[in-house]
C-alpha cells in the first residue's frame, strides 16, 4: 500500500506539472516541472521521503523499459542520419564529457562549502 501511495504522489506531481505547462505555455517539459514540485514538497516536509522512496526505487529499477521504445524508434529511423553519423557521435561524446565535468565541478564546489569547519561538529 505504501508503494501505491508513493506512485500516486509521483504521478500527481507529474500531472500537475503537465497541466501547468499546458496552461502557461512555459518552454520546459511538464515532467521536469512536476519533479521540481516533488523536490519542493520533499524539501519542505509536506511529503516524506519514506513515502515516495519505494515507488521511486522501483521506477529507477525499470528505467530501461521506459527508454527502450525510444531506442527502437531511433534504430528504425537510422536512415535519416546518413552522412552525419560522425557529427552526431562527436556531439554526443562532447556533450557527455561536458556534462560529466560540469557535474563534478558543481559537486566539488558544494561539498567544499558544506564540509564542516575543522574542529566543529554537526549536530544530528
Amino acid at each position: 500500500m505504501e508503494r501505491l501511495k508513493g506512485f500516486l504522489i509521483i504521478l500527481l506531481c507529474n500531472l500537475a506539472g503537465n497541466i501547468i505547462i499546458m496552461a502557461s505555455g512555459l518552454p520546459i517539459p511538464g515532467s521536469v516541472l512536476g519533479m521540481l514540485m516533488l523536490l519542493i514538497l520533499l524539501l519542505t516536509g509536506r511529503v516524506k521521503l519514506a513515502t515516495v522512496e519505494p515507488a521511486a526505487s522501483l521506477l529507477i529499477a525499470f528505467m530501461l523499459l521506459f527508454i527502450l521504445p525510444d531506442g527502437v524508434k531511433l534504430m528504425n529511423s537510422f536512415h535519416k542520419f546518413e552522412g552525419i553519423v560522425a557529427q552526431v557521435l562527436i556531439i554526443a561524446v562532447l556533450s557527455t564529457l561536458l556534462t560529466m565535468v560540469s557535474s563534478s565541478l558543481v559537486t566539488q564546489h558544494f561539498s567544499k562549502r558544506l564540509k564542516p569547519k575543522q574542529g566543529r561538529t554537526i549536530n544530528k
